[in-house]
């Protein structure tokens, strides 16, 4: 049993659910694929008791994390960016495997309800240690927004590009978001950048040059979207487009082509996806905020989960690397409209940038609720990360004074 569960958690961590197919688990597993049937009862048993395994690893982790900070109370709170930062890169890059568990099951749990208790397992594991390191470090009571930061962060660490430039950017995220629990002003970005301006001399070399191209690729964004990658074939892309296979096939003649396809038409999505006009956020009251943001753009839908299956895509594979860099350093744009309505100040680059980490990790803890009840969730949030905002920077004028 242990042998085929580690299976799936290579098989995720390097390829992907659509890739574990009881002859490729049986393969890595050295063990006859009558053997999943006869321990779990079919693959649906093993993949759950997979993910059940990597939440107990993964908990194991945080206790070995937690162990190591013995002894060292009590700590300041200028002590906590660098940590956040350190525990974030040493999740992605150590606890590699664990993390891709963790993402395949937010994948899963967005298009199926029976993976949601699994998912809020994982959500639920994460804030508790959250909270142990905020509170070690000063900030009790701000483990559950952490959390969301860190789930956010932890999905675009795992894309890698340029190692020293990716751990400065992150410290520099993580810096941020210790300014904004302490009540100071957001420090410049150097790191994020120059990230930025090397991403927007690298954008990606364009495959789609016809307006046929443009409606299949449309069309595998699609099928990514609603179904994930083991749906994408040209065969599921030309039902959806209304073309022939023969059309589809010659466009983009193997699987790769397609897939990559599919990946920059989301990507363009992404960027040019605006969500409407943020008004003045001086002008709204917590009512207003609340009537706004509970209906978001009907683009969320569909546009967001095929942004997640974009960026483990990267994570895993080297032909898709060119999009790291966009991916991690060109995003805020919509996010800062938002941010300036809800705190009514201008905000930075940076501050931009947090706010898209948070509000990423908020939405993967709604799995299971209506799309209302979502966003009525998501609208609450932005109304208490204001209040925090506003609080800490009031209390450090109180101090100041």
């Amino acid at each position: 049993m242990e042998r085929l569960s580690q299976a799936v958690l290579e098989i995720w961590e390097y390829n992907g659910a659509s890739s574990a197919s009881a002859r490729a688990i049986s393969r890595i597993a050295q063990t006859p694929a009558s053997g999943i049937y006869h321990h779990f009862g079919g693959l649906e048993q093993l993949f759950l008791f997979a993910h059940e395994q990597a939440q107990r690893d993964s908990e194991r982790w945080c206790a070995a994390r937690l162990a190591e900070l013995d002894g060292a109370l009590p700590l300041s709170r200028d002590a906590f960016p660098a940590l956040f930062a350190a525990l974030i890169d040493q999740w992605c890059e150590e606890a590699r495997r664990l993390a891709f568990a963790w993402r395949e099951c937010q994948l899963i749990a967005a298009r199926e309800l029976r993976y949601v208790p699994v998912c809020d397992h994982w959500a639920a594991m994460w804030r508790a240690f959250w909270e142990e390191i905020c509170t070690r470090c000063g900030h009790p009571g701000r483990g559950a927004h952490t959390a969301y930061l860190f789930d956010g962060e932890a999905s675009l660490h795992l894309m890698r590009w340029r190692r020293p430039v990716d751990r400065a950017a992150l410290e520099e995220v993580c810096a941020g978001w210790n300014d904004w629990l302490c009540g100071r002003p957001v420090r410049h970005s150097h790191w994020r950048h120059f990230a930025r301006e090397q991403a927007d001399l690298a954008l990606p070399e364009q495959t789609i040059s016809s307006g046929t191209m443009e409606q299949i690729a449309e069309a595998a964004a699609d099928v990514l979207a609603q179904d994930g990658m083991a749906a994408l074939t040209h065969r599921a892309v030309a039902a959806r487009a209304g073309l022939t296979l023969g059309v589809v096939s010659y466009n983009f003649r193997s699987s790769a082509e397609l897939v990559r396809a599919a990946f920059e038409m989301i990507y363009r999505k992404a960027v040019e996806s605006g969500g409407g006009t943020v008004p003045e956020a001086a002008t709204l009251t917590d009512e207003q905020l609340l009537a706004r943001y509970s209906n978001p753009p009907p683009r969320n839908d569909r546009i967001l989960p095929a942004i997640d299956e974009l960026m483990l895509a990267t994570a895993r594979d080297d032909n898709l690397r060119d999009f790291a860099p966009q991916l991690r350093y060109r995003r805020g744009r919509t996010s800062g409209g938002l941010l300036r309505a809800i705190l009514g100040r201008d905000v930075t680059p940076l501050e931009a940038a947090i706010f898209s980490g948070f509000i990423s990790g908020q939405r993967k803890t709604c799995f299971g609720l209506t799309p209302a009840e979502a966003a009525k969730a998501g609208a609450q949030t932005m109304l208490d990360l204001r209040t925090m905002v506003r609080a800490a920077a009031d209390a450090a004028q109180s101090e100041s004074t």
